[in-house]
């Protein structure tokens, strides 16, 4: 479009609004109104004014891009992303010509992938060897997209501004500033007292509002680039882009979305009726119970089985223990597996293989542990190993971890059971029991798991299942989602290596072919 056209269609699209300015002024001057229309006129003004600038001396004009990590990193992902957090804080300010500049943020994605790659490869001198060009370009066209994604969303017209248009509104606000200048220099030389009340109206007025304005849109623009760069530098560091683009979203997606209801019912909900729709597929839970011999693990599955127990396919795992399917209508499936144990002296090697297989499987741990065992060494020493077995895998993230105090009946006093029990705050000789019960585990334990829950799973006399393991689990499953994301992602990369490898070859050489047999036809 011509500067002809351009100013064309400007004075046509503010013609009628200066003549109503102009016929609406007068009519107000002639009728004596201009006194009433005026002082209502002003304090509007002064009412915007004053709320732009409150709301502009943030940078909550626009949506923050720094989102809260993922719930399926692990430590080392959130190590990186406090780096890519920490170079979107060092830009306090960003002018016009850096948001303008393609070689500005060229800088800032290399010297940001560098250092994401650095805590993914420590030591190397080159830290992104390890990376492929798949990988690379995946990470380039997600980051892309999102970044896309947040412009159009929250600036509005940006779809229909181009590069040209922004080139030159930068050109014509240098032009404004020079003439704004040499207008106030004249004014001032003429009057100097009118001249510099204006100039200090515009300066700390309105112009200081508009530059807060500009300020504000300019960084959340260079502030999302970052965030949404480094987020994908993180991922492509993890591995997690190796399954490519499509596959990534919507392993993602399956992973990550909500469950249509509880992903774990109380024992006594009944089966719920055939929707009337299909439902989306959804993703399984699993959960593995550990904990030593004789703490009452079946028993405590079986107290989570409950009613449902008919809808239950079991599958013996070897050198593991049981894995119970359960799948009901309306829900998220469920995975449970009961491990074997280990003894009062501690997991030998096997036992310890068969934890971490079965942790590995599992986006939560129970860990069930006996009421009446005054010393829990051996459970101290096993999650303590587990913790730094997932630490030498830094790809893969150990699941929360719940413990589990079972047989709360034989404490003392043993000769009463009278469920139900308040046992954080009753009185009863029980409840202070499993109180006081709760909080040496609670010590024992430490930060190794999450929450502490008392229960009897013994059948008829089931006692804290859905009272509070239930919601305990239910509170955990958006963070236990994220270990199995990390497994999906793994297996992705892993599997099928050679095959994917052989299909490109395979690809290749037909384009090869198909190129000398069309040179022989010539």
């Amino acid at each position: 479009m011509t500067k002809v056209r351009l100013a064309t269609l400007a004075a046509l699209f503010f013609a009628p609004w200066l003549f109503l300015v102009g016929v609406g002024g007068y009519h107000l001057w002639d009728r004596g109104w201009w006194f009433w229309a005026w002082w209502p006129m002003c304090l509007s003004f002064g009412l915007a004014y004053f709320l732009a600038y409150r709301w502009t001396r943030g940078r909550g004009l626009l949506p923050d891009t720094d989102q809260p990590p993922p719930n399926y990193w692990t430590d080392r992902d959130k190590a990186a992303w406090e780096l890519v957090q920490a170079k979107a804080r060092a830009y306090a300010a960003v002018s016009a010509d850096q948001l303008g500049d393609p070689r500005h943020y060229t800088e800032i994605a290399l010297d940001l992938s560098e250092k994401v790659s650095a805590i993914y490869a420590p030591g190397s001198a080159t830290p992104i060897d390890h990376l492929t060009i798949p990988e690379i370009l995946a990470c380039v066209e997600l980051a892309a997209a999102d970044l896309d994604e947040l412009v159009r969303k929250y600036l509005p017209g940006s779809h229909m501004l181009r590069v040209r248009d922004y080139q030159r509104a930068r050109q014509a606000a240098d032009w404004y500033r020079t003439g704004q200048n040499v207008y106030w220099a004249g004014s001032t030389l003429l009057n100097p007292v009118e001249g510099g009340l204006r100039w200090l109206a515009t300066r700390y007025g309105l112009g200081n509002l508009v530059d807060r304005l500009q300020g504000n849109v300019l960084l959340w623009v260079h502030t999302a680039f970052v965030h949404q760069l480094g987020h994908y530098l993180v991922e492509m560091n993890s591995g997690r882009l190796k399954v490519g683009v499509k596959r990534y979203r919507e392993l993602i997606a399956a992973h990550l979305a909500p469950p249509m209801q509880a992903d774990l019912a109380p024992p006594d909900a009944p089966e719920q009726p055939a929707p009337t729709t299909t439902p989306p597929a959804a993703t399984r839970t699993g959960i593995a119970v550990l904990g030593p011999v004789k703490a009452g693990k079946s028993s405590l599955v079986n107290a989570l089985l409950g009613q449902q127990a008919a809808t239950v396919d079991t599958l013996p795992v070897p050198h593991v223990g049981v894995r119970y399917n359960l799948s009901l209508n309306g829900t998220s499936p469920v995975t449970i597996l009961d491990t074997a144990g280990y003894g009062q002296d501690g997991a030998n090697e096997a036992e310890f293989a068969a934890a971490t297989k079965a942790s590995t499987e599992a986006d939560l741990i129970l860990f069930v542990t006996p009421a009446t065992n005054p010393g829990r060494r051996a459970d101290v020493d096993l999650l303590d190993r587990l913790k730094a077995w997932f630490a030498e895998r830094p790809q893969l993230k150990l699941p929360p971890v719940i413990a589990v105090v079972n047989q709360i009946d034989l404490l003392s006093p043993k000769a009463e059971w009278a469920p139900p029990y308040n046992w954080p705050t009753g009185t009863r000789p029980k409840e202070v029991t499993i109180r006081d019960c709760v909080a040496a585990v609670r010590e024992q334990l430490g930060s190794r798991v999450i929450a502490v829950v008392p229960v009897c799973a013994r059948g008829g006399d089931a006692f804290g299942i859905k009272e509070g393991l239930v919601p305990a689990v239910a509170a955990q499953l958006d963070d236990a989602r994220g270990a199995a994301v990390l497994r999906a992602f793994h297996a992705e990369a892993e599997a099928d290596q050679w095959k994917r490898v052989g299909a490109q070859v395979l690809e290749g050489g037909k384009k090869a072919l198909g190129i000398l047999w069309g040179n022989l036809k010539k």
